[in-house]
């Protein structure tokens, strides 16, 4: 019996979470080694063991079984197969299997690493993790297990469970219900298990840092081994965004890609903590102090994604990310505030063992805009949380949720992420001293009128009016140049040294130090993802239409013609009404849009497909409102034009490209030495206090 395998296989992986945790508490207590190896290897088993349950959770969904509770929710035989493999996370139970596979593979791979050096620090490490795993498998055994199934009494009344009751038959009911249209999309394939990639990725990092101050070792060796850890979780967790970004772009039909929904913030908490925390970890890299504030970080990190997992799994706000009818938030709950007490309690405990000799030096160099592009990053965190706390606690005192819409978090956000562009294109200027601000006079005598051409071409060629706008622009243009400036200096110094071709001095500098220009290829990421953003929120132009059959209306340089309803019946027996709408650019054609709404009678849900056509200047988008196909004479349609929408797309592969590029491994180097000259740091002994 396949569903029973499964459910076996998993509970032994949580017996062995349990084992393990056992085995490193006695490890602690008696200082025994084989303990702690015997844990060790109990983890490197709990992947595989899942990995089988997780085999037939999806041998399960992709055959059909609808005596399995979970596949009858989520899946039915109409739906092609990708669709029926990726319902093992369109559900609370799968999701949850989903995501302790992810956890136990991480946790299998920092397992296995050579801790010959770091002995000290594998066990506490063992115990945050074999924590952390052993919850959510307490969570996915016993509390929303994925395969239970129907099973018929003999009083006629059904009944869900792993294993058959006495005198009861199995019952499979003939259809299941079908995955959620909205969950009906290619980005559905990839979104969620990058976001929980991003999310899990962190409690290596999250262990090493309660590693570090459970042992009292206040040195950067911590940081060292989970630099690679967190860029992965970091990149993984970008990725996750904004695939959903372009999700709620294609499918939720609102013109847009972000609406601050309390689930989305959420999700980008950590990724802000998690930022700031490569910024500051570079700085102890180098510096050697910093060592309570990159501790801090990461372990607020850590707790905002168990927090943004506590919002999406609880049901506590209303969220179209969010799992309904959930009976996990008090068990979520009392592991977020385990987690966060715990750990921030030991900070304030080891506060003492982790000062710091270095004094930083409050001048404009790099260090000090690194450490304003922290308080940047944190403010607008501050923001993000106060705003999605503020319903709960509205309904607390007053007994009414009172929500904060849009409008609240960009009129404050706003200015701050100006700030942030700005300190994207100045900090590469700085000196790590504040000496070579007197030396920078060349470089801005050339960079400042070449980056004022941008906001000139965008008010001549993109009709851009607005001087907030055409700040934006030149801030973005100027940031640009400073990164393509820096990349050109360094390639024209090597080839001085070392009389290289032309070809290979383009290359040079990435050769000599791609780690370095792998981070600068993930700011040039962010700068044009800020395009797309500036395009958006700032350029955007729309309107809504009842049109009647060959009637015309204009928005920008475009005309849009009404041709028409086409009804036809998809490929998942949905019924597809399809708009078709002539574009013309200046009186001449320039394609067609066919937004549609499709209705799925079997679930009584109907889902509006927007029609988009992209180009790197622009993207045509249009909605249709309301249309029958009996009676074509009169469509309602929405239609914007989105500008720049392309650039928020194209900088988040080439920030994945550079984040790949920063984790290559040096030759001949540790992989997890820092860019930049090495410097020798003053090291504090383990426990002794400054």
């Amino acid at each position: 019996m396949i569903s029973a395998f499964g459910y076996l296989t998993l509970a032994l992986a949580f017996l062995l979470a349990i084992y393990g945790l056992l085995m490193v508490v006695w490890g602690l207590v008696k200082r025994a080694q084989p303990q702690i190896e015997s844990a060790r290897l109990a983890l490197i088993l709990i992947f595989p063991l899942i990995t089988i349950s997780l085999i037939a959770m999806l041998y399960l969904l992709a055959e059909d079984r609808f005596d399995i509770a979970y596949v009858q929710s989520v899946s039915s035989s109409a739906l092609p197969l990708y669709l029926k493999l990726t319902a093992l996370w369109g559900g609370q139970s799968g999701s949850l299997l989903f995501w302790s596979w992810l956890l136990a593979g991480f946790s299998m791979t920092i397992s296995v690493r050579n801790w010959k050096k770091d002995r000290g620090l594998l066990p506490y490490a063992l115990l945050v993790i074999f924590l952390t795993l052993g919850f959510f498998l307490f969570l996915n055994v016993f509390m929303e297990t994925p395969f239970l199934r129907f099973w018929q009494l003999p009083d006629g009344t059904r009944y869900l469970a792993v294993f058959q009751p006495p005198g009861a038959w199995p019952l499979m009911p003939p259809e299941g219900q079908g995955l959620n249209p909205l969950l009906r999309h290619p980005g559905m394939i990839w979104h969620p298990p990058a976001l929980y990639l991003g999310y899990v990725g962190f409690v290596v990092p999250f262990a090493l840092g309660i590693a570090t101050l459970a042992k009292g070792q206040p040195d950067r060796r911590w940081i060292e081994i989970a630099r690679p850890w967190t860029l992965m979780a970091w990149v993984f967790l970008t990725l996750g965004l904004v695939l959903g970004m372009r999700w709620a772009y294609d499918v939720l039909g609102w013109g847009g890609y972000w609406g601050w929904d309390p689930v989305e913030i959420a999700a980008l908490m950590p990724w802000l903590s998690g930022t700031a925390f490569l910024h500051s970890a570079f700085l102890q890299g180098r510096k050697g102090g910093y060592k309570r504030w990159n501790l801090f970080l990461m372990l607020l990190t850590f707790i905002l994604v168990m927090f943004g997992t506590f919002l999406t799994r609880s049901g506590v706000l209303s969220s179209v990310h969010s799992f309904a009818g959930s009976d996990l938030g008090p068990a979520m709950f009392i592991f977020t505030a385990v987690m966060a007490i715990g750990s921030l309690g030991l900070l304030v405990y080891r506060w003492g063992d982790f000062g710091s000799i270095h004094q930083p030096e409050f001048s404009l160099s790099r260090e000090m805009l690194t450490l304003l592009t922290n308080l940047v990053l944190l403010s607008i965190l501050v923001v993000c949380f106060l705003g999605v706390v503020y319903p709960v606690f509205s309904e607390l005192l007053t007994g009414m949720q009172i929500t904060v819409g849009p409008a609240w978090y960009e009129q404050i956000n706003g200015p701050l992420l100006i700030l942030l562009l700005a300190l994207l294109g100045v900090c590469p200027l700085a000196a790590w001293s504040g000496s070579r601000w007197a030396k920078m006079g060349k470089q801005l005598r050339i960079l400042l009128p070449l980056s004022l051409s941008v906001p000139v071409l965008a008010w001549i060629l993109g009709d851009v009016r607005g001087v907030l706008l055409l700040l934006l622009f030149w801030l973005a243009g100027f940031s640009i140049l400073v990164l393509m400036a820096d990349y050109w200096l360094q390639a024209g110094l090597l080839k001085k040294k070392g009389g290289l071709k032309s070809i290979d001095t383009m290359i040079a500098p990435l050769r000599q130090n791609h780690q370095r220009y792998g981070g600068m290829l993930v700011h040039l990421g962010i700068i044009l993802l800020s395009l797309g953003i500036i395009g958006l929120e700032g350029m955007q132009q729309q309107t809504q239409r009842s049109l009647a059959l060959g009637e015309r209306v204009s928005l920008g340089q475009y005309s849009f013609q009404y041709e028409g309803l086409a009804q036809f019946q998809g490929t998942e027996g949905q019924q597809i009404v399809q708009g078709i709408l002539a574009v013309e650019k200046e009186g001449r054609p320039a394609g067609a849009l066919y937004p549609s709404r499709e209705v799925y009678l079997d679930m009584g849900m109907a889902v509006t497909k927007p029609a988009v056509h992209s180009s790197l200047a622009r993207d045509l988008y249009a909605i249709l409102v309301d249309g029958d196909e009996a009676n074509q004479d009169q469509a309602i349609f929405r239609i914007f034009i989105n500008p720049l929408v392309s650039w928020l797309w194209i900088g988040t592969g080439v920030l994945t490209v550079g984040t790949l590029l920063a984790l290559w491994p040096r030759r001949g180097r540790p992989a997890s030495r820092f860019s930049g000259r090495p410097k020798k740091i003053a090291v504090d002994s383990p426990g002794k206090k400054q």
